[in-house]
């Protein structure tokens, strides 16, 4: 009887430690370079201060150690500065999916980069610690750095890029002004000229009133113009090789003012938006706002292309100083990407060169 229970005891003991070990929790932070470190830059917490919807797609590349298990919390970490973050609390939703498509290929539209079978892993109050200053360049993943959501369903991962979507509303009272997160970002902008060209009503002495925001010419990004002029008229966006020679509209035969010109020598291509009006009053004063996005393929071909983009608005047959811009010369190695905007809207900001630092737990 006692060699049988003395060889049983340690089998036991054995098995005991390796269920342990199974269930101790393992953590895997994305980007693994900033495991320690503090990354380069920084972004909001959805709802911490208004709401917002966060949508984070992380790349299979990130998550190889994960695959086969189930996720079971993840955390944001503050970002390094020499100064406290006031704490708060917020409502948050966060479903998890596995993205049809890869960062780079990420979509404006929330609703593309869901996959088929989304699980809802958690809907409750997450809180946002007061942080004490953390001035780098290392910040530790403590609980007074972190905001932390604990699954209330765990999520299997087999696999492909992970869609993680947060929509984060505010609590009142308990609002967190500044408690910006780490995030990791790739300085990739293309750039922009002012070919000038404008006139009509709008943009000041100089009559500019279109933009481009130049962070967003980088391959695989969603190109984002914006018009202003009088609300709710229509604004015609023409895309083209430029010159900075410009052509008087009034000699094509067009009653627009004389100072129009326009600065697109071919007409490569066109885009229509409407002009609404600004839901801020106290920039009633800029008039309606057309916004046109243009998805960059996340190809090579794509690097420097060089175009030039002047807007048509119809009331007035007004020109808008017209931009020549070209894309960034590198594509984004981060393969992560950040969809993020009002929870009302449909569509969001796309970065694919920008995204949080998290840290996962699994098991």
């Amino acid at each position: 009887m006692h060699p049988t229970t003395n060889c049983a005891m340690p089998a036991a003991a054995m098995l005991l430690a390796s269920i342990a070990i199974a269930q101790t929790p393992q953590h895997l932070v994305v980007p693994a370079a900033y495991t320690t470190a503090d990354a380069v830059s920084h972004d909001w917490v959805a709802g911490a201060s208004r709401a917002v919807r966060q949508q984070t797609l992380i790349g299979a590349s990130h998550l190889t150690n994960m695959v086969g298990h189930d996720l079971t919390a993840f955390e944001l970490r503050r970002s390094a500065k020499n100064e406290q973050f006031v704490g708060g609390a917020m409502h948050w939703t966060v479903t998890l999916s596995i993205a049809p498509h890869e960062p780079l290929l990420c979509s404006s539209a929330y609703a593309a980069n869901v996959g088929a079978t989304p699980v809802q892993v958690f809907d409750g109050i997450v809180t946002l610690p007061t942080s004490p200053a953390e001035p780098g360049p290392n910040v530790a993943w403590d609980a007074d750095n972190v905001l932390r959501v604990v699954f209330q369903q765990p999520f299997a991962y087999s696999g492909g890029t992970l869609c993680i979507d947060v929509l984060g509303t505010p609590i009142a009272g308990q609002e967190a002004n500044w408690w910006m997160a780490d995030a990791m970002f790739e300085d990739l902008p293309g750039t922009v000229v002012d070919l000038g060209g404008g006139c009509g009503a709008y943009g000041g002495p100089a009559h500019v009133w279109s933009s481009v925001q130049e962070r967003t010419l980088v391959a695989g990004g969603v190109a984002h113009f914006t018009a202003y002029g009088p609300p709710m008229s229509i604004a015609i966006a023409a895309f083209g090789v430029g010159t900075p020679v410009g052509i008087p509209m009034t000699a094509l035969g067009l009653p627009s003012p004389p100072e129009c010109e326009l600065h697109v020598l071919t007409l490569d291509g066109m885009m229509a938006a409407a002009m609404l009006p600004h839901s801020n009053p106290n920039l009633v004063s800029r008039g309606g706002r057309a916004d046109i996005e243009l998805k960059l393929p996340e190809t090579t071909y794509v690097l420097g292309l060089q175009l030039t983009t002047q807007w048509l608005e119809l009331t007035q047959l007004a020109t808008s100083n017209a931009l020549q811009w070209s894309v960034a010369n590198a594509i984004p190695t981060l393969d992560m990407a950040l969809v993020e905007s009002d929870p009302s809207q449909t569509n969001g900001n796309v970065t694919v060169f920008l995204a949080h630092v998290l840290r996962f737990e699994y098991q």
